[in-house]
């Protein structure tokens, strides 16, 4: 028996009608024209947004055995069609899932068929109240990084359970915790083919230092280069493509930068007006002879996209 067909058989034990969440996936599609918040409403099938039930019983297995028979709750954050909870109202009575997911139409679909049972269900974004309230031994996250994930670490210092979302969530949970380590192997197909636990909350330097630089009011950052030159602020997007390693992508001008805490910021409005003229024309636009305005150099001079320097 393949992967597919067991994933069909832990589907009709634990009562998970994968036939109902596919017609409610299509109803979402076509009632909602734009993609709000973030909430994945438009063209996903069912198994985009959701961890294998197969793979939930081997997180959920891991976890009891790590629990030394004590009772255990774990909060899934954006739970989607809560197939965690399904698993361990069948499998697992020790272990009690707060389900946590901002699209009513699918908690609906959970609270249906297990409102009698010990788990809790909440159609809701995360909050720190949520934590006082629940104190749960662990986080579930498969989950992209964003603003939202940000908000979400800000809260939290619990163990994560992670899966790897859109190539970043790892290596950016690297950041916010001391110890990593391979948690379960993934039975069903994915680019990374392990899930994480993630424990001993520490932020590392170099996301203290990028928090500090995106939290800091001034509008540029002067890049310390052999000629150190200014980027703006504004439209900065952080990819986490290493554990030790994180890139600044620079919309003005368009550069791409390796990220480290030797970067200085500042008010544009506290230059020489001669230099604010040309960071001003840079940030509308336009152009002088033709090419556009590039890196702005600290010394006053600036690079032109033609590579001419002017003064």
């Amino acid at each position: 028996m393949n992967n597919i067909e067991n994933e069909i058989k832990l589907a009709k034990i634990v009562g998970f009608d994968l036939n109902k969440v596919s017609e409610i996936e299509s109803q979402l599609n076509n009632g909602h024209s734009q993609d709000q918040d973030n909430l994945y409403l438009q063209g996903l099938k069912e198994e985009a947004i959701n961890t294998s039930l197969l793979d939930f019983y081997e997180i959920l297995k891991e976890v009891q055995s790590r629990s030394n028979g004590e009772e255990v709750t774990i909060c899934d954050i954006g739970a989607s069609y809560c197939k965690m909870a399904f698993v361990a109202q069948a499998y697992f009575p020790k272990i009690t899932i707060v389900s946590i997911e901002p699209v009513k139409e699918r908690i609906d679909y959970a609270i249906n068929i297990l409102d009698s049972s010990k788990h809790i269900f909440l159609n809701d974004y995360f909050r720190k109240t949520h934590v006082e309230k629940y104190r749960p031994d662990y986080i579930f996250l498969y989950f992209p990084v964003c603003d939202a994930l940000e908000e979400i670490l800000e809260i939290i210092d619990s163990p994560i359970i992670a899966i790897e979302a859109h190539g970043q969530l790892i290596n950016r949970l690297g950041h916010a915790y001391k110890h990593k380590e391979v948690f379960t192997k993934l039975i069903m197909p994915r680019h990374n083919p392990m899930s994480y636990f993630f424990s001993k909350r520490r932020d590392s330097e170099a996301i203290v230092s990028l928090n500090h630089l995106s939290s800091s009011a001034d509008d540029l950052m002067i890049i310390n280069d052999r000629k150190p030159w200014f980027a703006d602020k504004e439209g900065l997007r952080a990819y986490f493509d290493e554990e030790e390693k994180i890139t600044i992508e620079l919309q003005n001008p368009p550069r791409t930068i390796h990220f480290s805490d030797n970067l200085e910021t500042i008010k544009s409005s506290e230059l020489d007006t001669n230099v604010q003229q040309i960071i001003s024309m840079r940030r509308e636009g336009k152009q002088i002879d033709g090419c556009y305005i590039r890196k702005i150099f600290v010394d006053g001079s600036y690079e032109l996209s033609s590579g001419v320097i002017r003064k």
